[in-house]
């Protein structure tokens, strides 16, 4: 069985490589830039979106938007960049799961934990066939339980 991404798990890194190419040629366009004429806000609105790109290219991309194909014996891990990972299920400790809400929904996380580490996630929220791949999964591994979401309120 193969991860099946939901549309905006697609229109996302479709939309971050369009905003790159748009800045790249605003960029270019303006140059040579007088340093004079630069204003902090520029400074300021620049550096927010470089770490803001930064962040989702290596932080939530890397680890949340994988393809994942289940078999017998073991499950395949590939990143957005191609990346592939071969774990064998019995390497596994176990799965938990975990609640978590974005953008006014609850949405179901997997984790594959091996040596109390989280290996694999997979997702309700960027996975179509989330349902289907943890029913898969809980035939060949340990639930582990839940982690307890904890969100902050002012």
């Amino acid at each position: 069985m193969k991860s099946k991404f939901k549309l905006r798990t697609l229109l996302i890194p479709f939309l971050i490589v369009m905003f790159t190419f748009i800045s790249i040629f605003i960029l270019i366009k303006s140059l040579p830039i007088k340093i004079e004429e630069l204003r902090w806000i520029d400074i300021y609105m620049a550096l927010l979106v470089v770490f803001t790109w930064i962040w989702l290219v290596f932080g939530e991309f890397r680890t949340k938007v994988i393809e994942v194909s289940l078999n017998n014996t073991e499950i395949e891990k590939k990143n957005y960049l191609g990346l592939k990972q071969k774990y064998k299920y019995k390497d596994f400790d176990g799965y938990q799961t975990s609640i978590l809400t974005s953008k006014g929904q609850s949405f179901e996380y997997l984790y594959l934990i091996k040596n109390n580490q989280k290996i694999v996630k997979i997702s309700e929220y960027y996975h179509k066939n989330y349902y289907d791949l943890k029913n898969e999964i809980s035939i060949d591994l340990k639930n582990l339980g839940e982690i307890n979401s904890v969100i902050l309120m002012n």
